[in-house]
């Protein structure tokens, strides 16, 4: 009786808790439906987490915030790049993942230490050098800008080699013992045992490319080719600046971050739990 009393005041604060990190996204929401005085007005009571009445003009932020930028074509380029680098870099973080768990070769334990350092290295720090060799490549103004400098991540290969090393060796060499080589052993064997670590560093891949916003800007100049990110900064160059608008616009780009997230949690949650501390 005391640990189903326990449990249930374990969910209860868990829930508080979940109400209470959620404010900032349900005041979002509520604001893109008024207007800046009512914002402004309500801000300091509970009425900021309150929809306003119904009326004619209930849904003119997002109507508006459709007029004013290309709000849906910004959106098909952004899930254009991100679903390339997606792709591409489950294939290639995970091929180095299997790589440093299950193959033997000389200078592994240096390469996997000087990968484990790359991880400390603020983003920040590299992108001036990143931009360089981007230019020189004459890859300004394009996709490949965007793509090739995401695929490869050094987190993403940690995560990969760690979900790897706790799959157990023997149904590897069983595969070896059928006739199996190497690559058959990993398409067919150990990418399908491995789905959940796909599924979680897809969702993170989503999620860091999704909200992006000073590495489009250094590569991309062509309004056609700009990323949602990018899009939804010019509503704060439109005079005067309108804060309903910018609700709206805001709540455009959550959306897909939480059906994305929504849809894959289970696959999260296993994936995070099988990249678990290894030897």
């Amino acid at each position: 009786m005391r640990k189903q009393n326990n449990k249930f005041i374990q969910y209860i604060v868990l829930i508080l808790l979940a109400v209470f990190f959620m404010f900032p996204l349900i005041w979002m929401i509520v604001s893109s439906f008024k207007n800046d005085s009512q914002i402004f007005s309500d801000i300091s009571s509970i009425k900021a987490f309150v929809l306003p009445a119904f009326s004619s003009n209930y849904f003119y932020n997002y109507s508006d915030c459709l007029k004013q930028l290309p709000i849906l074509k910004s959106m098909i380029n952004s899930f254009f790049y991100i679903g390339v680098i997606i792709i591409f870099s489950l294939i290639v973080n995970s091929l180095a993942g299997y790589g440093f768990a299950r193959l033997d070769f000389p200078g592994k334990n240096i390469l996997f230490t000087i990968l484990l350092s790359l991880m400390i290295i603020p983003a920040q720090t590299v992108m001036l050098p990143l931009f360089s060799i981007v230019y020189k490549l004459g890859w300004i103004n394009s996709y490949l800008g965007l793509i090739v400098p995401a695929i490869a991540n050094p987190f993403y290969i940690f995560l990969f080699r760690q979900t790897f090393l706790g799959l157990p060796k023997e149904i590897e060499e069983a595969a070896k013992l059928d006739g199996a080589n190497q690559y058959t052993i990993f398409v067919k064997l150990i990418m399908p045992l491995a789905k959940p670590i796909y599924a979680t560093v897809a969702i993170m891949i989503f999620v860091a490319t999704w909200n992006d916003f000073v590495w489009p800007v250094m590569v991309i100049s062509d309004p056609s080719k700009q990323t949602i990110q990018m899009a939804l900064s010019s509503l704060f160059s439109i005079q005067p600046v309108n804060y309903g608008r910018v609700m709206a616009g805001l709540t455009f780009v959550t959306i897909p971050v939480l059906i994305i997230f929504l849809t894959m949690q289970k696959y999260y949650v296993q994936g995070i739990v099988g990249s678990g501390s290894k030897n």
